[in-house]
């Protein structure tokens, strides 16, 4: 996967081997999956199974990323390149097996490991794919420190693998001032967000303990949960228990057009996340002019400086910083001007990660050199 499109690739003449077809300066193989972004073997078994088209590839996780693996290994024989780019454990073997073929040195991008996505010990084989990747590459692209010092702690990769490459945001989402159309809920309703995985790592739990205490100071509070995941069905009764179940609204997984809309609906969005490597849902939601609440330890609290920052699991902080953005329009108005002018600065943008991202391959060249 290459992690910037053509206008921002500051090494012109690199041929790289991926495989995302949003990078049109490649030649670029879509290899049929059903293989899905920070899936397990029940997201798989679940996206094998929707339709005939998948059914040719079984139901067998680790055996689709070894078959993955060898057609990686064939496109590397015969398609000439300097480097290889693989994104998380689902990929670390095809670009092992690529490295094996072509003897081009390897870049490991890690967004989250087992630890992260399960809040444990997790999968021990999908552990050990990840360990075993993440020493094996000639570098290892970390999007914050936070997740690099994971890695070193719990698989014990050397530190001096990795590069930190935070995230960018590509455009702008049109700032708070663009048009946001009619909300369902009415233009003096208080909305208060999450947006995300409804998974344990993203704490959707502490936010609904959270909108039963916020409702208590701010009545007309209401709550929208974005998102899908395993613990929709656990939120949508626990609701019921909390009496708040006529003002959370559960949106299900909602698309880019719509996504820019509840940001801007929203007086405040709350990022409660157990464990966060990143959290890009910070940044959009600034740059759409929507203050944000995050956890002190996630990667995107390296970055920046204008948003309020928590303990995940401390309700009544997170509680108490809603309260006060939903009653006094002063201080959200000053949080929303002051954060969607730090994200707007060129750090945040594509250039940035593009640029280190590019070091990173070169230092990997030079080290098989």
């Amino acid at each position: 996967v290459v992690p910037f499109p053509v206008a921002h690739n500051p090494i012109p003449g690199l041929r790289l081997l991926g495989s995302d077809e949003t990078a049109r300066q490649l030649t670029v193989h879509r290899i049929p999956s059903p293989l899905v972004p920070y899936g397990g073997a029940e997201e798989y078994a679940r996206h094998s199974a929707l339709g005939t088209r998948h059914s040719v590839y079984g139901g067998d996780l680790f055996g689709e990323v070894e078959r993955f693996a060898e057609l990686a290994g064939e496109i590397a024989a015969r398609e000439p390149h300097d480097v290889i780019d693989a994104h998380d454990w689902i990929g670390f073997r095809a670009g092992l097996r690529a490295r094996e073929v072509s003897g081009r040195p390897l870049v490991a991008h890690i967004h989250a490991i087992e630890f992260d996505r399960t809040g444990g010990d997790g999968d021990p084989e999908i552990a050990r794919r990840e360990r075993s990747g993440l020493m094996s590459a000639d570098r290892v692209v970390s999007n914050s420190y936070r997740l690099r010092d994971l890695c070193v702690e719990r698989y014990q990769v050397p530190a001096h693998k990795f590069d930190v490459v935070h995230w960018g945001l590509e455009g702008d989402s049109g700032g708070a001032g663009a048009e946001i159309g009619t909300s369902p809920l009415g233009p003096t309703t208080p909305v208060v967000l999450f947006l995300g995985r409804v998974t344990s790592q993203k704490g959707p739990d502490y936010f609904l303990e959270m909108a039963a205490k916020t409702a208590r100071y701010v009545p007309r509070a209401h709550f929208i949960v974005a998102g899908n995941g395993d613990m929709l069905p656990y939120l949508i009764d626990r609701a019921a228990e909390l009496g708040i179940a006529d003002r959370v609204h559960f949106a299900g997984g909602i698309g880019r057009p719509d996504l820019e809309r509840v940001y801007r609906m929203a007086d405040v969005c709350v990022m409660p996340s157990r464990s966060e490597p990143f959290g890009l849902v910070a940044l959009e939601s600034l740059l759409s002019g929507t203050p944000c609440i995050v956890p002190k330890n996630a990667g995107v609290s390296e970055v920046i400086q204008n948003a309020f920052k928590i303990d995940s699991w401390d309700v009544d902080a997170m509680t108490d910083r809603v309260v006060a953005i939903l009653k006094y329009p002063g201080l959200r108005a000053e949080l929303s001007e002051r954060g969607r002018h730090e994200v707007s600065l060129p750090r945040f943008g594509l250039e940035e990660p593009a640029r280190l991202t590019a070091q990173s391959y070169l230092h990997a060249i030079a080290m098989r050199a």
